[in-house]
């Protein structure tokens, strides 16, 4: 089994389809959720999109219906992969990320994500191929955020980072700890790759992101991109954990199953704050740019696509 073979592909469309929906289908018969949060949606939404910012989602599920087709989208695509991923585990029926996000929808160029598109999903075949799997992830953020943190010098953005780095290896050892449990004794030297059956050679991050690939395309991004991927990372550990401890039927490690979750709750929550604060920046220094050229920029209007 190819260590791909644990994800699934995340069902896309492009703003062009997405514009063709619009125009042809009634308002009634689909959903629109933007995830990005409220002082993006205020500068222009799609038409009949409903606010629900990333790390709020989960909590605010019962608000969309399962059985409408549901297109998610944000700025880029980044956290929209990660909203329809949620999506397609509580079981909606159709859940789509629009490709390129806001910046498609106004004739952009997408830039190139690190990620695949892909959704963790439990098609393993027993539980410990699943905590393999975990902890393999675990692995793997914990080297991009302590990568990342070295980048940040000395920062808000840099100590969040060191902070996540630590706390991805409490997790890598509380998943260590549920596998003791699971097969009453320690793991094997080779730990996660004899649970996945094969040799794993690299590291992986959410979504299939080889490692290696998410800092190549971290090194030419600003702050505010690299929280929003990080976002999207700890949405999908989240989700990741509620999969996971659908699989235990044991009380006490469901509840560790559970704090994991809920620790990785409070880490989107963090992250989005600093994301909040690098986008209000970004917006002063380009108002102030504007002002200095002294040319006038009209709002506009995204409900006239096109």
């Amino acid at each position: 089994m190819a260590i791909m073979d644990y994800f699934r592909k995340i069902a896309s469309r492009s703003a062009d389809d997405v514009r063709k929906t619009i125009d042809a289908m009634d308002p009634d018969e689909f959903s629109i959720v933007d995830v990005r949060q409220p002082g993006e949606y205020k500068q222009g939404h799609l038409p009949g999109a409903k606010l629900i910012p990333l790390d709020e989602l989960p909590g605010r599920l019962e608000e969309l219906d399962p059985n409408k087709p549901t297109l998610v989208y944000c700025a880029a695509g980044v956290r929209s992969r990660a909203g329809a991923s949620i999506l397609m585990r509580a079981g909606f029926t159709e859940a789509y990320s629009m490709e390129g996000g806001i910046r498609a929808w106004k004739g952009l160029v997408a830039e190139e994500l690190p990620s695949t598109g892909m959704a963790w999903f439990h098609s393993a075949q027993s539980v410990e191929e699943l905590i393999g799997l975990a902890w393999l992830l675990e692995d793997g953020m914990r080297s991009f955020y302590l990568e990342i943190a070295k980048g940040l010098e000395r920062s808000d953005e840099a100590h969040l980072f060191m902070e996540l780095a630590g706390a991805e290896l409490h997790h890598k050892n509380s998943l260590l700890k549920l596998y003791r449990q699971r097969i009453g004794k320690d793991t094997a030297a080779n730990f996660p790759s004899d649970v996945l059956h094969e040799q794993i050679n690299e590291k992986y991050l959410e979504g299939g992101v080889l490692l290696s690939e998410a800092f190549s395309w971290a090194s030419k991004k600003d702050v505010s991109e690299i929280l929003e991927f990080a976002m999207s990372l700890e949405v999908g550990s989240y989700d990741r954990y509620l999969t996971l401890r659908d699989h235990f039927k044991n009380e006490s490690s469901r509840e560790v199953l559970g704090l994991l979750a809920a620790e990785e709750k409070v880490h989107l929550k963090r992250l989005t704050g600093l994301f909040e604060k690098a986008h209000e920046k970004q917006l002063q220094t380009e108002t102030v740019s504007k002002v200095g050229n002294n040319t006038e920029q009209p709002t506009e209007d995204l409900r006239k696509p096109g």
